[in-house]
């Protein structure tokens, strides 16, 4: 069994006992790349999954990594649909080198799921971003960099980052990475397998932002829907379980 094959089995095993509604029995509804489109490109497409009671669920824009991550973001979403978030996973187009071509998608998947999250069962109000991978890091620059959001400040309430890679922080010539737009009002961040010592961590704190960190291997995505379920203010109670 590859890494990949274990980590995808064990999400499921963990979910599936993680919340009101289990994974196995999930009624989430799914829908490809033919049927949700937030742009022209046959990249900049959608699928939306659905806990399977309810309504007026908090939203999360799950922005992919790429085609190598499909399976492992679908099961991600799934099981946090089973969580009782309303997930948008999206795809976006492949930027070579540092274009920001990928973070506007992003923000373009956003803005396409807060003005549609009610025709799915949503609460817009309460919405937050994750991304996977170079998905992390388009997440967190649409929760941060103003520019993208500009118009719907607070539409962003929280964002997650998983699995996001790390390089030099001077690195960053054409300024598309998360630590040059920082700012003690943003959204909490939730920073999965993330040190102390971040620098992108370093310096949120130095701004008097909200920073958390999630733990490492399969732990990343429960820890990752419990920090979206509390700061959206969305944890299941009791009288919500059969």
């Amino acid at each position: 069994m590859t890494r990949r094959s274990l980590f995808l089995s064990l999400l499921g095993l963990m979910f599936g006992n993680a919340a009101c509604a289990p994974l196995a029995v999930s009624t989430s509804v799914r829908e490809g790349r033919a049927g949700l489109r937030y742009g022209e490109d046959r990249r900049q497409s959608l699928e939306v999954h659905r806990p399977p009671r309810g309504r007026d669920w908090p939203v999360i824009v799950l922005i992919r990594d790429g085609d190598r991550d499909a399976a492992e973001a679908r099961a991600l979403a799934r099981a946090w649909a089973g969580r009782g978030l309303l997930v948008f996973l999206a795809d976006r187009r492949t930027a070579r080198g540092r274009e920001p071509a990928f973070i506007s998608d992003a923000a373009a998947a956003t803005a396409w799921a807060a003005e549609h999250a009610a025709d799915f069962g949503g609460d817009a109000s309460r919405l937050g971003v994750a991304g996977l991978g170079a998905g992390a890091d388009a997440a967190l620059m649409v929760a941060l960099d103003r520019r993208y959001m500009a118009g719907r400040d607070g539409l962003i309430r929280a964002a997650a980052a998983l699995k996001r890679p790390l390089v030099a922080v001077d690195d960053d010539p054409t300024l598309t990475r998360p630590e040059a737009y920082v700012r003690s009002d943003a959204p909490s961040i939730w920073l999965g397998g993330g040190q102390a010592d971040d620098p992108l961590a370093a310096r949120i704190r130095l701004a008097g932002g909200r920073v958390q960190f999630g733990g490492s291997g399969v732990s990343l995505a429960f820890s990752a829907a419990d920090f979206l379920l509390d700061s959206l203010a969305a944890s299941p109670s009791p009288s919500d379980c059969p």
